[in-house]
């Protein structure tokens, strides 16, 4: 039997040569991403700590200026596409980097609420920026591979924040200014050093035309709003584990409340290790909507788990949530695999940024109204409330295939490979 340092070494090495990650700009991406979660995985864990302890702001203060700050980085997405298609991706999302070091060092000399809404909504608006900017780096970098990329990028992404979150547990057990300030500018520091990462790969000359009028296409084309409102709608599957389980299980069920940890470490080990595997059978469009309608039905599933967890004593309950977390998790799998290919398979390559920008629209309002949605639908009607969201889910999974299938006529070209490809 092989030890468990040559079986973690071995899984490392099938993770990187799965998209041919151990040379060149993929592995540039790879380091980039861990980087840059492990940071986001401090600010995460602790920021309203910092916020709270150390500014001195009320936990409705922070969690008000969050949501502001939440729907003003909407605004960043489609300008920003067009500008990553018009100028090339990779310096924007230089620049997008260099803005949110700026704002997170920023955060250290916050002293009101409203400076904090104010920095908030900067740091929030080059997040989402950045994320807008990288969509097409990863699309030309990876370009046949791009998905499986993607999904590989997904399962360091939660190795990234995981690490983050520990490093941050040991700054909540010394709770000091001190710790909290250090912690604000590490993670001001992995964005600094993003930077330089982000300008070793390669130039990206920008695939469309400076003078081609095609400013507004991704607005007019209906076919991919329908996908993108229903992606919006799955999309609300996102802050349940991390807003309404925590809240559920302490108001509403006879578990302990520890298990909020372990549900999260289900999660994210589940997620490191499967993505890549998720992605398996979804062969271009077509396929990645089945597999959004089968996600939505496993989402009924978690949640009616969820909800039934309430009537039970601690045990079950505990393991009704359990298990519920891991039908949940296998949803979520298969419900990213299938975004990350509509997200480039039902998209010109000369136009993914801004294509990109009118994508992430439904995520960024998943994102910024989610918590609000789920406190009225689920924390307000209790169990009901938690069938009704998936039912809500399937309605949406049960569209996805057919606004897909009209996504794919309505295609004047198909989506091309890039020659970065194999940079």
């Amino acid at each position: 039997m092989s030890s468990p340092t040559a079986q973690s070494e071995g899984w490392r090495t099938r993770l990187l040569e799965s998209v041919e990650l151990q040379t060149g700009p993929r592995r540039v991406l790879a380091i980039s991403t861990l980087v840059n979660t492990a940071g986001s995985g401090l600010f995460v864990t602790a920021g309203a700590l910092y916020f709270t302890r150390v500014v001195g702001l009320s936990v409705m203060e922070v969690g008000g200026g969050l949501t502001v700050a939440g729907f003003a980085a909407l605004a960043a997405g489609i300008p920003v596409g067009r500008m990553a298609d018009r100028w090339g991706p990779r310096r924007l999302w230089a620049l997008f980097l260099v803005l949110e070091a700026c704002a997170m060092a920023g955060f250290l000399f916050v002293n009101s609420f409203p400076s904090f809404v104010a920095m908030a909504c900067v740091s929030q608006f080059a997040a989402a920026a950045s994320q807008t900017a990288r969509m097409p780096v990863f699309r030309r970098i990876g370009g046949a591979n791009a998905t499986r990329l993607r999904a590989v990028l997904r399962s360091l992404v939660n190795i990234g924040t995981s690490f983050g979150a520990l490093a941050a547990g040991i700054v909540i057990a010394v709770d000091t200014r001190f710790a909290y300030t250090t912690l604000i500018l590490a993670n001001a520091i992995t964005f600094a050093f993003n930077v330089l990462l982000v300008l070793l790969l390669p130039r990206l000359e920008p695939l469309r035309s400076k003078s081609e009028k095609t400013t507004g296409v991704a607005l007019r084309d209906r076919a991919f709003l329908a996908v993108t409102a229903l992606n919006g709608v799955l999309a609300l599957q996102g802050p349940v584990l991390t807003f309404a389980i925590p809240l559920w299980i302490v108001q509403h069920t006879e578990a302990p409340r520890s298990i909020v940890a372990i549900l999260i470490v289900i999660n994210t080990v589940m997620i490191a290790l499967l993505q890549l595997n998720a992605t398996r059978g979804i062969n271009g469009v077509i396929g990645a909507g089945n597999a959004a309608r089968s996600a939505s039905f496993g989402l009924l599933v978690a949640f009616a788990l969820f909800g039934w967890a309430s009537a039970f004593a601690a045990t079950i309950a505990t393991s009704l949530l359990i298990i519920g977390v891991i039908v949940l998790t296998l949803a979520e799998l298969r419900y990213a695999a299938a975004e990350f290919e509509l997200s480039f398979g039902l998209v010109p390559a000369h136009l993914q940024g801004e294509y990109s920008g009118v994508f992430g629209l439904g995520q960024g309002l998943a994102a910024s109204a989610g918590p609000y949605l789920l406190a009225v639908l689920v924390l307000g009607a209790g169990t009901n409330g938690w069938i009704a969201l998936g039912v809500l889910m399937v309605a949406a999974g049960l569209l996805v295939p057919p606004a897909v299938a009209w996504a794919e006529r309505t295609r004047s070209h198909k989506p091309e490979a890039d020659s970065e490809a194999n940079a």
